[in-house]
């Protein structure tokens, strides 16, 4: 028998915060998609942005990398290695669907949170 402990309900409120890259994960049904997970600062709430598993200075995930890296064509990148441990700032939305309210990260919103220099 699982018995499941009633939690309070985490929301986060729409607005800019900080947070870290706590880990990504990788899926390939219905398609390619990288799970990047930011656990936000103050709360612990852990937010899940998804972009398609493709990398170019043009897509959503190359965009993302791009923050945090350079990189050309033909060069080999990790993801983890790039992103996971980092401090990031995000904006967040609150989508309204027929199944409830969801916390999202706004597209192109994740930038790191202290400018350095990026990582060759």
């Amino acid at each position: 028998m699982v018995e499941f402990e009633v939690k309070q309900s985490q929301n986060l409120e729409d607005g800019q915060y900080v947070g870290v890259v706590d880990h990504i994960e990788y899926r390939n049904d219905p398609y390619e998609y990288t799970d990047i997970y930011i656990k936000e600062q103050k709360t612990g709430f852990l937010l899940k942005y998804g972009a398609p598993s493709t990398v170019s200075e043009k897509t959503k995930l190359g965009k993302l990398l791009n923050h945090f890296t350079v990189f050309k064509v033909g060069d080999k990148l990790n993801p983890e290695t790039i992103l996971v441990g980092k401090e990031v700032k995000f904006m967040t939305i609150t989508e309204k669907t027929k199944e409830g309210e969801y916390v999202r990260i706004v597209d192109g919103s994740i930038k790191p949170a202290v400018t350095t220099e990026k990582v060759k």
